[in-house]
Parts: C-alpha cells; structure tokens; sequence
C-alpha cells in the first residue's frame, strides 16, 4: 500500500473512533447540592426540580433546562450549576440560594391604609417565599393605593430577619407616610394661540378641585409631567407650531400643595408649501404626491403630514409591496411661514400570500376566523386588508388581541400569513336588578354566549353564533326571552335568527293587562358596506285580560285573545363609529310590516316605520344628535279597526320626556291612552362628557300621535329637559329631568317628570 493510502487509511480509522466516541453520550455520575445562602435547603427540593439523574444520560440542553426550572419554581433567588469530568463521568454541582419562606409580615407607621389592606395589595402570605427582589416587585402596588390618596411623598422600607435554625422569616416593612400632595396650580406661560384650559385638556395631571375627594383627581404625579408635556407639543404640532418648545415644568411644593408652572415658546404657525417625492420607480411621483392629499397652502400640521405618508404607503401596501418605508422630510422656512415636505421612499419587494395560518385558537372553529378575513391565498400581500381583518376579528367579540404578521418562506415573493389570537370569555350569566320610571322594579337573569355552537357537545362553544336566555321579573311585568343567532347560515354572510318569548306586561295601562306568546324567524344580509336588508316572519298570541271594571267601552272591546301572523321588510343604514355611545355617524331603518291577509291570522293590517339617528361631533368631545321617527299604521280587508295592542303611543323616558308613558296622543272618555294611527317624534340633545363614564345632556323632545292614519297637524307635544348619563358596562344609567312647553287637546298642562331607565338610546 502506497504511503498515501495508508495515510488515508489512518484518517478514516481516527474518524471513525471519533464518530463512535461522539456516539456515546456521557453520564451522570454525581449530583452535588451546595446551599450558599443561611436559608437550610433539603437537597430533595432542588432535586425536584430538575430532569438529570444520577446514572442517566448527562447533556448540556437538559442542564440548561433545569437551571431554568429551578428558576421558575421560586424557591431560589440564585442558581448556578457546574459540571465537573471523571473517570467515571459527569459531575454535576448545583450551587443555590433558598429564599425563606415568610412566618409573619408586620406593618409600622400605616394610617390613612390599614395594614389588612396593605397585605392585600402585597399578595404575599405566610408560607411564600421571600427576599428583597420579590418585596420590592410588590410595592408598587402600594405606593399607588397611597397616590389615589394624594400621598407621594411616601418612604417604604423593610427589614427581612431570619428565625435561627430554620427557613422561614419575618418581614417587617416600615411606612412613613408623608403628606398629601395635591396640585393647586396649573399655568402655563408664553401662550397665546391656546388657551390655558384647553392646554389643561390634554395633560393628564389635574388640578385638584371641589370633587376631588370622590374623582380622586388632583394628585401630583411627578412622573407624569414628561408625557404630559410630548401632548402638549403634539397640541402645537398639529396645529402647525413645528418650532414650538415646551420647558421643563417648575415645581413648587407649599406644604401639602403642589404648584406647576410649564413654559411654552409657540414660534410661528407654518403652512404646506412645495411637496414632493423622491426615490419612487413603481408609481409616478406625481400620482402619490396626489394620492398624499396635502395640499400647499394648507396648514402644515404634523398629523395631517403623517396621515399623508400613511397614504402614500397605503398605495405600496395595496399592491403587495411589502417593506415599504416612506419618511417625510421637513424643510421650514421661517421668513416666509411656509414648510416644504419631501416623502423619501425605499421601495420594497412585491409579495404574495401563500398560506394563511391561525394561532391561539382552542375554542373558536378555524372556519369561523377564516370566513372574516379580507385577504385570501394568492393575494398580494396588503397590509390594509391584513388591519382590516384584525378589525373584524375584533369586532367579533371573541379575542382580547388579534395579531397579523408576515412569515417569509423559501420564495422570495411569497411570504405566510398568521394570525395569532388570544381568546377571551364569550360566556355571561348575569343576576341583577333595576329600578325605572316606566317597569318599576325588576329583577333578571341572563345566560348569553356570544361563540356557541349548537353541534358543539359537549361546551357548546366556538361556532360564531350567539345564544341567549333571558328571564325577567318585576311588579309590572314578567318576560321569557330566549333568542338564536347564526351569522353565516349556509356558510353565507347571511344571518338567521330565531326568537321565542313570553311578555306579561302590567304597564301599558291602569285598564287592563297585556301578554304576548310568540316567536319570530328572521334573514338579514349585507348590501354594500353599510346597508342591511331584513325579512322576519312573526307568529303571536295577543292576550288582553284583567280589564277594569270602569274601562271604556273601545278598551272593553279589545279583550280577549287574538293571533297576528306578519311579516316584515326593512332597510337599515348604520354609519355610526359605535354601537354603544356613538359620536359620529347615522343610524336609519326603515320598515314595512303586513299581518294577516294571505298570512291568516285574526288581524289585518300594515304598518310603515321609518327611524333615524344622526351624531355630530364637536369640539372638546361634545356630541350633538338627533333622533326622529315616523309611523302609519291602518287596517285593511275585514278587519274593522287597528287593535289597541297595535295603535301608536308617545310619551316616556324613550320618546316625548316630561310626559306620563304613552300619555301623548288620543284618549277615551276616562282619560285613558287609546293610541292612535299616526305618530311623529323629533328629539335634538346635546352632550358634554365632565368625567370619565359620566356625561350631562340637555334636550328638546317634540312629537304627536294622531287618530287618524296619515292625517297629521301641527299640534305638538314638546319639552326641555336636562339629564345625566351614567355608563356603567352592564349597568348604564339615563336620568332626566323635562318640563312640557306645548301640549296637545288630550294632555292638561303636566308639571316637570323625572325618568330614568337602564340601557342605551338607539
């Protein structure tokens, strides 16, 4: 053999004996514990917590493992682990420091918190293990129950002492309280275009003032003043004050009292001169300084430039070109006022979807996701469309978070979509009880679950679809509600909803009692971004009992049992920016109803409803809207006359304020409602929010119900009120006050009513 082959020989024989020494994993042959705190430690409660064994396999992931987990398992504020060769393998030493556990924890120097509520905030108890890091981690809870009580000129310190000869401590933690600090001054100097309160608007530290003692409002937060001042420059920023400096705040303490002085340099008011763009290939400068919106002259705030470099990367975004960034670039020129911009953009790449993934979901169908999302498979890559999703997935009311994020693959042009959700309850049993000036006292119980799946045993949850049970009980009425929703039946956006309810109602009027037996089976869909069309089929029973003995002879002929088959067409345009107190936007339905006829039933008649809700915005938050209504209803084919349990009523906290419910409109000889064919309501209320979730409100309610259908007049039922709105999540809270201005020939001259309800106006 030459001299090379057995050089090569030799090198694959030393491979080989490296490969089969590689092979062999070494072992555990000792597992040492040293303790390098006072604290006993038992070398059981270290070996707890790790996976290696003594005789077993030894690798550096599974050591890197158990250090972590003796990490994690709190008992040890130190951890450090070695291994050692020997002959015979591994030894492995683990070097700790036990925390104490705590015995008992004394508070001293705590008077305006009890030292009960002290240990609550803490939330440590004894048996917990305890040092400096894991007291120091709870404090900040307390030094915030002390600062809603204007105190933050607060010192805690603690002392950990050892009990000899065991693991276990008592902490003594030392309060020294301090005084109060509330801010009594607030100004500003060097302002001219803003005035001090609407400086003050923006700036989260308050002054303190006569309601202080229960909005806690006023306490000084040093801390604060930082972010308070980027608002106040965002203020002139957006105004066009790029120049403008605001100094340090100057903080005097007077006792108990704080005084703040912040200085303010406005500069000049710019406005938008030349823009332009650079660095553009894919799209024609002149198209997306167009698209950009920001015309010259115009006042150069720095909000409106940033929503036109949004704009600009919106166009990149929609075409698929992700990794886009487009930077404005200011040029001021004081002398003249004006600001030149240039957008400087880098271009991306052009991207497309190719798989779609959702993370997080253990409840919620896949499919039930999949089916709100804008952008598919194939698509390029939009990130409009992937914030667009988000919003829909939010909406749902399924998810606490939703998260869209790009994953790139091994093409250059494609890139995975993943949608990471967390989920939050959709379930709520709700107990409570109520008070108003129309249903008296109730009290209810709920059962809704806004991801049912009926198919879904053994949880029923996940489907999309919204289940809810509702039972109520009062003095003037009892209710059975029980309600089905399926957004997307037949895997359409089409949405089925089936009701079944119970109403046993003792309000309507001092002359008899009213209960209706039925239920209803509905289809809605979409029409274009805003609209809704609807058809519903409703089936009731309508029982008119307990009728007084003095009641008129047109009320003693509704009593009795009578069966409405009817179904409904309606229209429904919703732009409002929310649900639930909106600021903006309109709400309008209209709806066409026919009962009996072909529909069979034992009354015949049609009804036309149009409603409507428009929200103007304001300055400072204030809301001005306006609400109104019209209705017709008339009989037809054998029936005589429109039923009373299907007349038109106004009047109450819902419609004309400062009139008895369903006092506006015609009446019998005795005085009682008897409703009418024709109704009309108008109702303008301006509202200014004064604290968080609390709202004041004055009002102009107008309307009229007339006997006769489409006969309409100029005798009008109006009123001015005030009101205050309380919104509470699950409990809000409209209370009014209105005295009647004009009145009809049924209604003498009423005296101011107070009305209060639970829920929102629609």
């Amino acid at each position: 053999m030459t001299r090379c082959g057995l050089l090569a020989l030799a090198w694959l024989v030393g491979a080989a004996l490296q490969v089969g020494h590689a092979a062999v994993r070494p072992r555990v042959a000792e597992i040492a514990v040293e303790n390098l705190s006072p604290v006993p430690v038992d070398d059981s409660a270290v070996r707890a917590f790790i996976s290696l064994k003594e005789g077993g396999e030894f690798s550096r992931s599974a050591l890197a493992a158990d250090i972590r987990s003796l990490e994690k398992s709190g008992i040890f504020s130190y951890v450090q682990a070695t291994a050692e060769e020997l002959p015979d393998g591994i030894r492995l030493i683990f070097r700790v420091k036990a925390r104490p556990r705590l015995r008992n924890l004394v508070v001293e120097g705590a008077h305006r918190l009890s030292e009960r509520r002290i240990r609550r905030l803490l939330k440590i108890e004894p048996g917990d293990p305890v040092d400096d890091a894991v007291i120091g981690a709870a404090i900040p809870a307390v030094r915030d129950a002390y600062r809603k009580r204007f105190i933050t000129d607060l010192r805690i310190d603690w002392q950990i002492k050892l009990v000899p000869r065991t693991a276990l401590a008592d902490v003594i933690l030392k309060v020294r309280e301090g005084s109060p600090a509330v801010v009594r001054v607030l100004r500003f100097e060097g302002n001219r275009i803003f005035s001090a309160r609407r400086l003050r608007r923006v700036m989260k530290q308050k002054r303190a003032d006569f309601m202080s003692w229960l909005t806690r409002t006023g306490v000084f937060v040093e801390d604060q003043l930082e972010e308070d001042r980027a608002a106040i420059r965002k203020l002139y920023l957006d105004a066009g004050y790029l120049d403008v400096e605001v100094g340090e705040p100057e903080i005097l303490r007077r006792g108990k009292y704080v005084d703040i002085a912040i200085r303010i340099r406005e500069g000049r008011q710019y406005r938008i001169g030349r823009v332009s763009v650079e660095g553009a290939e894919l799209f024609s400068p002149a198209e997306l300084v167009e698209k950009a919106a920001l015309p010259s002259g115009a006042i150069a705030g720095y909000a409106e430039i940033m929503k036109a470099q949004r704009r600009i990367a919106g166009v990149y975004s929609a075409a698929g070109y992700l990794g886009t960034r487009v930077t404005p670039d200011l040029d001021t020129r004081p002398g003249q006022g004006v600001v030149n911009v240039v957008f400087r953009i880098s271009e991306g790449t052009k991207v497309f979807v190719r798989n779609i993934h959702i993370r997080g979901n253990s409840r919620t169908k896949d499919k039930v996701i999949r089916r709100e999302l804008a952008i598919f498979p194939g698509d390029p890559f939009n990130e409009q469309r992937v914030r667009l999703s988000e919003r829909r997935l939010m909406n749902l009311g399924y998810f606490s978070s939703v998260r869209g994020y790009p994953t790139p693959t091994a093409e250059e042009d494609e890139y995975d979509l993943t949608f990471r959700v967390e989920e939050q309850e959709t379930g709520q049993l709700m107990l409570g009880a109520g008070f108003s000036s129309v249903d008296k006292l109730v009290g209810f119980v709920e059962l809704s679950q806004g991801n049912f799946d009926i198919f879904g045993w053994p949880y029923f949850t996940g489907g999309g679809q919204k289940l809810k049970l509702r039972v109520q009980v009062g003095s003037k009425r009892n209710d059975v509600e029980v309600s089905f929703i399926e957004p997307w039946f037949l895997d359409r956006r089409l949405a089925l909803s089936l009701d079944f309810f119970r109403h046993d109602r003792r309000f309507l009027s001092d002359d008899y009692d009213q209960r209706n037996t039925g239920g209803s089976l509905g289809l809605t869909w979409a029409v274009g971004s805003f609209f809704r069309a609807g058809v519903e089929y409703a089936l009731e029973e309508i029982h008119v009992y307990n009728l007084a003995a003095d009641a008129s002879q047109l009320i003693k002929q509704e009593e009795g049992r009578r069966t409405k088959s009817a179904l409904t067409f309606s229209l429904l345009r919703d732009t409002r920016d929310r649900v639930f107190i909106p600021s903006r936007g309109n709400r309008t339905r209209l709806s066409a109803t026919v009962a009996g006829g072909p529909l069979a039933g034992d009354t015949d008649l049609y009804e036309v409803r149009i409603r409507t809700a428009q929200y103007v915005p304001l300055w400072f938050d204030h809301v001005f809207s306006i609400r109104g209504m019209a209705v017709v209803v008339e009989e037809y084919g054998d029936s005589e006359r429109v039923p009373i349990f299907d007349r038109l009523f106004l009047g109450g906290a819902h419609t004309v304020r400062g009139f008895r419910y369903r006092d506006v409109g015609p009446k019998d000889e005795s005085g009682e409602p008897i409703g009418g064919k024709t109704a009309a309501f108008l109702s303008f209320e301006y509202a200014v929010p004064v604290a968080e979730k609390l709202r004041l409100a004055v009002f102009y309610d107008a309307g009229m119900v007339w006997p006769d259908a489409y006969e309409m007049d100029t005798d009008l039922n109006t009123s001015f009120g005030i009101g205050v709105r309380l919104d509470l999540p699950h409990f809000p809270l409209r209370l009014d006050y209105a005295w009647p201005i004009e009145t009809d020939e049924f209604n003498d001259q009423p005296s101011g009513r107070l009305s209060f309800v639970l829920g929102y106006s629609y």
